[in-house]
């Protein structure tokens, strides 16, 4: 009998996740295998340890794995002897990778065994042996890539489609795109209403106001995606899909498809041609580089209107080299009556109006009091929405920050100590989702903000400062995915719940879904509230990411998942 207990750890991989829903897979025949050498070798004090550290559908050509991870930190912590594999390739195939592993390894006097190769890591002979063999399993996967790359020029040179997500107006059978006529219309209808608007993001608020939607795309393994609203980003990529002109595109260059076009030669060079327009020309490249948020908006201490204005200077020295710099204002013309015109600062104003909009949008009571007697599920959605618009004003993106100004606000005056910012409900209370215009007796159809600001002239214009104690709203910048992936987190476990006494795998082949997947959103469903609130809110620790989420080993303590967190 052996005098010490030798702790064993199993360490499992398979590179996709065909077969992974099933009761009896690849890596419970890996795990099972393992577990019989470690009886084997049992006078030896050999003892496996109750943890799994299994990666279903992870490559073994990076180390960006959570279970092997997993394994690397308990082996640095002391927890464990020996690690056995099933073959010396399910731990890596990267000899870089490789010399990483084994030096965390040696730090803590741990070795691993490969129950169907024999290997002796402690001396210089065995160490090469299993350096050259690492050498040509490197060698096969690269091979492997690049046979596989090849593959794919040369198919797609001859108009052979080559899976992937398939583009609305189409259906893959046999491995082939077959017109679906009802999405094909759809895609038309896009098409032609472009060239009626000849404005992306009108064209995307019209098609979402129609009910039009995403294509579904349905996967083997994972979750489905689609069935969302139409985005501007969306829109671009479907106008100049060069797909629907019946081509198929490699690195750039289109060749002729094997499937059928899905718009006109006509309809097609009409849509590129507007496309083309609408991206070049001075005047819109001026609008797109120096955009004037309050234009049409802003009106001066008397009423009169105050248009966008600008001077170029030299910043720095007054060298023939040095770099001209653009200044934007707002101005108002002097009038016949001899009255002083009003000139304000864009880099004054603007800030100022983002600011105290984004601030009134996160405040949840003046919020919740224009969802009157609604449900809380859609009282939970209008602050969803309200939130978000507060991010994209307090974003760096132009864009975005002008369309949410424009659809909410109807004037913004400039008196003695305050800015007056007039928010028209009826617009807000559409962009909130709540479209039933409210009318009749009580019914308020404009909200005033003030922003209190301190006026100092400089020359002609005038500089407005926050007084010291207003205080600042620090920015929140809520992570879409982060939400997201917390939604699908409790729509997992509802599903879960649906299915009482069922085995996870059972349910997620039902329904189409990964059983890893489903199972580690299963667990993220069990956060912490205030960790779920902080993420809709946008507060949270800025390492936190959907990536740190999905990969973590969530604690169900909820004081230990905020300080794993980061909260």
């Amino acid at each position: 009998m052996a005098d010490r207990i030798v702790r064993c750890a199993i360490y499992t991989r398979k590179s996709t996740e065909d077969g992974l829903e099933q009761e009896f897979n690849s890596l419970d025949a890996q795990y099972e295998a393992c577990v019989a050498y470690a009886a084997s070798q049992r006078h030896e004090g050999w003892k496996v340890i109750p943890d799994r550290y299994d990666d279903g559908g992870f490559s073994g050509g990076n180390m960006a794995r959570p279970g092997l991870k997993r394994l690397l930190a308990d082996v640095a912590a002391g927890k464990i002897d020996v690690v056995l594999l099933y073959k010396i390739d399910r731990l890596t195939r990267s000899l870089s990778d490789f010399a990483r592993i084994v030096d965390i390894l040696d730090q803590r006097g741990a070795s691993f065994v490969s129950i169907t190769q024999s290997f002796n890591t402690t001396t210089s002979m065995g160490r090469l042996t299993l350096n050259m063999l690492l050498s040509f399993a490197q060698f096969e996967r690269e091979v492997t890539g690049e046979r596989i790359r090849d593959k794919i020029a040369a198919s797609k040179r001859r108009g052979i489609w080559m899976g992937g997500p398939v583009p609305l107006g189409y259906v893959a059978r046999d491995r082939k795109l077959i017109i679906e006529p009802q999405e094909a219309e759809q895609v038309r209808h896009i098409m032609r209403r472009y060239l009626v608007l000849g404005s992306v993001r009108m064209l995307v608020e019209e098609l979402n106001a129609d009910g039009y939607r995403t294509k579904v795309q349905n996967r083997t393994s994972g979750p489905h995606k689609g069935g969302c609203l139409y985005r501007r980003g969306t829109i671009y990529h479907l106008l100049a899909n060069r797909m629907y002109r019946g081509d198929i595109v490699h690195k750039g260059e289109a060749f002729p498809g094997e499937h059928e076009p899905v718009v006109s030669e006509e309809l097609w060079n009409e849509v590129q041609r507007t496309l083309a327009n609408r991206s070049q020309g001075g005047s819109s490249q001026h609008g797109a580089r120096w955009p004037s948020l309050l234009i049409n908006l802003l009106y001066d201490g008397e009423g009169r209107p105050m248009s966008p204005s600008h001077s170029t200077r030299k910043a720095g020295n007054t060298g023939m080299s040095a770099q001209r710099r653009r200044y934007r204002y707002y101005q108002t013309r002097t009038d016949a009556e001899g009255g002083v015109a009003w000139r304000v600062t864009a880099s004054d104003i603007e800030p100022l109006v983002r600011s105290r909009l984004a601030t009134f949008l996160e405040d949840q009571q003046a919020i919740i009091g224009m969802a009157e007697n609604r449900s809380a599920e859609i009282i939970s959605a209008i602050l969803s929405s309200a939130l978000g618009m507060a991010a994209k004003l307090r974003s760096h993106s132009t864009g975005e920050c002008r369309d949410a100004i424009e659809q909410i606000v109807r004037r913004i005056d400039l008196a003695r100590d305050n800015i007056a910012i007039t928010v028209s409900t009826v617009g807000l209370r559409v962009q909130l989702g709540l479209l039933e215009v409210r009318s009749g007796e009580g019914a308020v159809d404009e909200i005033v903000l003030h922003c209190p600001v301190v006026k100092v002239r400089r020359g002609h214009a005038l500089r407005l400062i926050l007084p010291p104690s207003t205080p600042a709203v620090p920015p929140r910048e809520r992570d879409e995915k982060l939400v997201q992936l917390v939604a699908e987190a409790y729509a997992a476990r509802k599903l879960v719940l649906e299915n009482p006494g069922r085995a996870m795998a059972s349910i997620a082949s039902d329904h189409g879904r990964c059983r890893t997947r489903l199972a580690k959103l299963v667990g993220l469903s069990c956060l912490a509230p205030d960790i779920v609130t902080a993420i809709v809110e946008g507060r949270q620790p800025a390492k936190l990411t959907p990536n740190m989420l999905t990969t973590i080993n969530l604690p169900l303590c909820w004081r230990e998942q905020r300080a794993a967190l980061g909260f």
